[in-house]
């Protein structure tokens, strides 16, 4: 008998523990927001979205692979960035990948922990030197949104400019529902990962 309800109360609790991860697995939709291929004096050329498209959808793997880009002259320096959001969570995130690898666009399951807006207040980009630093806030906006939750900034020059070959940062100062947080700083060809999750979230 005692056996019995053991088997009983140890199926409630499995019940249970699958309910509440099916509770907070939810389905999200990942579109693309921008792809970037190249050098980095490439500048605005290296906008390649218009040549990215997922045609069986998402999740769904974006080759760094120069004749995908109508690139005639592939070089191992050369390299794919991708930015893509995911709804419902308001998550912008972003990865780098070099020639001949590949980024994978896909979006995780699970709702922000405590879903904080993020709002960019200052970034800049630069050498950190006299006259090497540049304001990029705006850049840093258009890519974030008015209202992520997290959100990847990549530090390419061909997003932010500057094309020398000095090693550059991209620091961000935001807000988490206009709570100042340290910030974020990225080296060049790194992302910048802006996350409002705070240690107290987990033991609520």
């Amino acid at each position: 008998m005692a056996w019995g309800r053991l088997i009983i109360l140890a199926g409630l609790c499995i019940a249970a523990l699958v309910a509440c991860e099916s509770y907070q697995r939810v389905q999200s939709t990942a579109a693309l927001q921008r792809a970037f291929w190249g050098l980095p004096e490439a500048g605005p050329r290296a906008d390649v979205t218009s040549l990215v498209s997922c045609p069986n959808g998402y999740e769904c793997d974006v080759f760094a692979n120069a004749a995908n880009y109508n690139d005639s002259r592939p070089d191992l320096n050369k390299r794919l960035t991708v930015v893509w959001s995911c709804q419902p969570q308001r998550f912008v995130l972003s990865a780098v990948a070099p020639q001949g690898l590949k980024v994978r666009m896909a979006c995780v399951g699970q709702q922000p922990l405590v879903p904080r807006t993020i709002q960019v207040l200052e970034a800049t980009w630069g050498s950190g030197g006299a006259g090497r630093t540049i304001d990029v806030t705006q850049q840093v906006r258009d890519i974030c949104g008015d209202s992520s939750t997290r959100c990847q900034v990549p530090a390419m020059a061909y997003i932010f400019g500057m094309p020398d070959k000095e090693v550059k940062s991209l620091r961000i100062r935001f807000t988490c529902n206009g709570q100042t947080t340290p910030g974020q700083q990225a080296t060049e060809n790194s992302i910048a990962d802006l996350r409002c999750e705070r240690f107290e979230d987990l033991y609520k």
